[in-house]
């Protein structure tokens, strides 16, 4: 699976320097836990939720994260930005069908926690590694483990 950069922003929204404090996530098995465990990585290394979230990927996936991944966090779309880079020429016609499976996918399962997204994330683990969130994230445990078509319905921090 091709990494997403996930840049969360300071909750004074100016982007320091982070080139000495980047990381790169080594559990995400899925797009929606690339988004979900850096917020939590981002909670776990200041000691706050993030106030904005920016994601850099490839263009053809900026529908998933604004629309799907960042509504099934609830995150408000105005603290979300979405920065696009361009897949190659070759590669863009079955990149964008492989897009419109997944989206497909995710429309149905928003949390990837059942079918063939949960079969897919299982397959990308087959060591069964132990993955060490939300420990560092208590106030949305729950929305780590929500399994649901509709919104999830507990408190979010960055909802208030």
């Amino acid at each position: 699976m091709p990494p997403v950069t996930i840049l969360v922003v300071n909750s004074a929204g100016k982007q320091d320097e982070v080139k000495g404090r980047a990381l790169t996530e080594e559990h995400a098995r899925d797009s929606f836990e690339n988004l979900l465990f850096s917020v939590c990585r981002f909670r776990e290394l200041t000691g706050t939720y993030p106030r904005n979230i920016t994601v850099v990927g490839y263009d053809f996936k900026e529908e998933r994260f604004v629309h799907l991944h960042r509504s099934a966090i609830g995150f408000p779309e105005s603290r979300f930005l979405y920065l696009g880079t361009p897949s190659t020429k070759n590669s863009r016609e079955s990149a964008l069908k492989g897009e419109a499976l997944v989206r497909s996918q995710f429309q149905e399962d928003p949390y990837g926690c059942s079918g063939i997204l949960r079969r897919k994330k299982l397959g990308r683990d087959p060591f069964h590694r132990s993955i060490p969130y939300p420990n560092g994230c208590p106030e949305i445990e729950g929305l780590f483990r929500y399994c649901g078509t509709a919104p999830y319905p507990g408190s979010l921090p960055w909802a208030q």
